[in-house]
């Protein structure tokens, strides 16, 4: 009865209740607690059709330096209304924390990655962190196996190597949570070029292995929105690599498999092939991945596309226009569905936005931040599961 109750209360409320008793204490760090808490904590976010947990990561300027902040947000949808209490809004200043005070780049902290309540975040070089803003958890990962140390300044020809990409999810399979990366070597001025290595990370060795496999394109970067990861697969946005020149051709999805530690492509609609100017985002809606392909001029979307994957289709990349939403003054990017009629936008002034795509109609949200190119936002479920 205990553990009944217990399992339907907060991260922050389990974490004070651990000074009840030694055996409450030990009872809440239990792994086998944790993996009771969450499931009833998906159960409920899947149940729940009025409220939503938002995270959001965004840049605020303060003493004339950008810092990050990641936020949590409820929503709800009450009466045909977006409802937000300015009070609910939790920050987590991520500059207060010591691993990331010092020799970051803030506006490039982006988010690789989320599962079971823990975020993965990188500076897309050396630095990858993994956090749970519940438990205000946060580790920074141990140095790569694959990359090079930095050659002194001014050195030429030298074999260098660089982070292409990180993605972060769970292996269900062996039940343990992953982060893979994608290293690039390169010599030079970025003149000569190497076939991209991988390597992965698990939580439970807290070390990096390589892997050995083909990986088939170069991930691209479009906006902080062009990776996702949804069951048991992480996506990117990428180009496809030609296997002789490595010279870059079509855009497509490389996907990574967490379970099987494999790279394989999936095309994408046909409209992102038209023109450079032609944007991809990436999100969930109603259990299915979600494109969004939109034309951005002068900074402002003049329409967004939405198509979405019928299933999993894999290597064959089946996409069904969902609607097309017409061009909204001010929208700088979409951001992700928090409903199945509600989709998050962040305009160009750096403000967040509901659009209903039913009625039509768009809510101001009290969620601000600088460089709108560098929002991101994710459906967030809570969870005890310890970044340790």
């Amino acid at each position: 009865m205990v553990m009944q109750i217990l399992s339907r209360l907060t991260p922050k409320s389990l974490m004070r209740f651990r000074c009840v008793h030694k055996s409450w204490y030990n009872f809440i760090n239990d792994p086998n607690f944790a993996d009771v808490h969450l499931s009833k904590s998906i159960d409920n976010r899947c149940s729940s059709k009025t409220s939503t947990c938002v995270l959001f990561k965004r840049c605020v300027l303060n003493d004339e330096a950008n810092h990050i902040l990641l936020s949590l947000v409820d929503l709800s949808n009450d009466n045909d209304d977006v409802q937000i209490q300015s009070n609910s809004i939790r920050d987590l200043n991520l500059n207060n924390v010591p691993p990331l005070s010092v020799g970051l780049r803030h506006e490039c902290l982006d988010i690789a990655g989320h599962c079971h309540g823990i975020i993965c975040l990188t500076d897309f070089s050396e630095k990858v962190f993994l956090c749970n803003p519940a438990l205000k958890q946060l580790k920074l990962l141990p140095k790569s196996c694959l990359r090079l140390p930095q050659p002194p300044p001014k050195t030429l020809n030298r074999l260098q190597s660089t982070g292409v990409a990180v993605g972060f999810g769970y292996d269900s399979r062996a039940r343990v949570y992953k982060v893979v990366r994608i290293v690039m070597h390169f010599e030079g001025f970025w003149i000569l070029f190497f076939p991209h290595m991988a390597e992965v990370y698990t939580m439970s060795s807290n070390s990096w292995r390589e892997i050995k496999t083909d990986i088939p394109s170069t991930v691209v970067w479009s906006s902080s929105s062009s990776q996702i990861y949804f069951k048991g697969v992480y996506y990117w946005f990428a180009l496809e690599l030609d296997k002789q020149t490595l010279d870059e051709n079509k855009k497509v999805m490389l996907s990574f498999d967490m379970d099987d530690e494999l790279f394989f492509d999936t095309p994408v609609p046909d409209s992102l092939q038209d023109s450079e100017e032609n944007y991809g985002s990436l999100g969930v809606w109603n259990e299915s991945i979600a494109l969004f392909s939109y034309h951005v001029e002068s900074g402002v979307s003049k329409f967004i596309d939405i198509w979405v994957m019928d299933g999993f289709c894999g290597i064959k990349g089946c996409w069904t226009k969902h609607l097309t939403i017409e061009p909204i003054a001010g929208i700088g990017m979409p951001l992700t569905f928090w409903n199945s009629d509600e989709l998050l936008l962040v305009a160009t002034d750096g403000y967040v936005v509901s659009h209903n795509f039913d009625t039509k109609v768009l809510r101001n949200l009290p969620i601000h931040g600088v460089l709108f190119e560098h929002f991101q936002a994710v459906l967030y479920t809570s969870s005890l599961i310890s970044v340790h």
